[in-house]
C-alpha cells in the first residue's frame, strides 16, 4: 500500500509541477486578457482532490469488490459536484477571463482524471 501511495504521490507531484510550468508559460505567452492568475489555485484544488480520492479508493480496494464499486461511484459523484462548485466559485469571484478559466478547468479535469483512472485500472488489473 505504501509503495502504491508513494508512486501515486510522486506522479501527482510531477504532473502538478508540469501543469504549473505550463500555467506560467500560458500567462507569459498569451495576451493580457487571456491570462489566468488564479490558475495556480485551481491546479492546487485538483491536485489535492485527486490525491485524497485516490488514497481513499486504494483503502476501499482492500474490502470486497462491491464495496470498492460503491466507494468509487460515491467518490466520483462527490468529486464531480465538488468540481462544479469550485468552477462556479471561480466564475463568480474571479476577475479573469471566463474562457481562459474554462479552458484551464477542462484541461486540469481531463489530465488529472486520466492519471487517476489509469492508475486505478492498473491496480485493479493486478488483483
Amino acid at each position: 500500500m505504501k509503495s502504491k501511495a508513494i508512486k501515486f504521490l510522486t506522479l501527482v507531484f510531477v504532473l502538478t509541477l508540469t501543469c504549473g510550468i505550463l500555467q506560467g508559460v500560458w500567462n507569459n505567452q498569451m495576451p493580457p486578457q487571456m491570462r489566468l492568475y488564479n490558475g495556480y489555485c485551481l491546479l492546487g484544488v485538483f491536485a489535492v482532490t485527486v490525491t485524497a480520492v485516490h488514497l481513499l479508493l486504494l483503502n476501499a480496494k482492500k474490502d470486497t469488490p462491491n464495496a470498492f464499486i460503491r466507494a468509487f461511484m460515491l467518490l466520483t459523484t462527490l468529486k464531480f459536484f465538488f468540481y462544479l462548485t469550485v468552477l462556479a466559485i471561480f466564475i463568480l469571484f474571479t476577475n479573469n477571463n471566463k474562457i481562459a478559466l474554462a479552458v484551464h478547468f477542462l484541461f486540469y479535469y481531463f489530465v488529472f482524471n486520466i492519471l487517476e483512472i489509469s492508475l486505478l485500472y492498473a491496480e485493479m488489473r493486478k488483483k
